[in-house]
């Protein structure tokens, strides 16, 4: 299998995720228009409150969606991505789908690493290649 693969720890549990296959990646964005579909759906004449259940609620969905596409490849004879999906939703707390989701956007590489070279110490001046400031304006030509 050419899939990348990587062990996802939440507390003491631990389980081998793998990136998203070509075809699951479509699958996923087809989902996730489906689910802004969904939500913005009559979205005229509610609340605020309730638009904001819904993006909360879309946003677990498509966390768990894709952890079940993930876990699917641990057994490809077993569980189907529905019944993965409906077991992550009813047995993953939400910090935990948050977490993997993010760990297997950067395992397939749908998210850039953050470099966290400059986090010791955030009020540390950006070091730069070159002295000049950089400015909006254009350089004048050289006479």
């Amino acid at each position: 299998m050419f899939l990348k693969k990587d062990k996802f720890t939440w507390q003491t549990e631990s389980l081998t995720i793998f990136e998203l296959s070509a075809l699951q990646r479509i699958e996923y964005i087809t989902f996730m228009a489906a689910e802004e579909k969904a939500v913005s759906a009559d979205s005229d004449g509610i609340s605020d409150q309730e638009m904001t259940a819904r993006l909360i609620g879309s946003n677990i969905r498509c966390g768990a969606r894709l952890i079940a596409m993930s876990l699917s490849h641990n057994d490809p004879a077993g569980a189907d991505v529905e019944t993965l999906f409906q077991q992550v939703l009813s047995g993953w707390p939400p910090e935990a789908i948050g977490k993997a989701e993010m760990e297997i956007k950067l395992l397939s590489g749908m998210l850039v690493p953050v470099d966290d070279s400059n986090s010791a110490d955030p009020d540390a001046p950006a070091e730069t290649e070159s002295a000049e400031p950089i400015t909006a304006e254009k350089p004048l030509p050289a006479s």
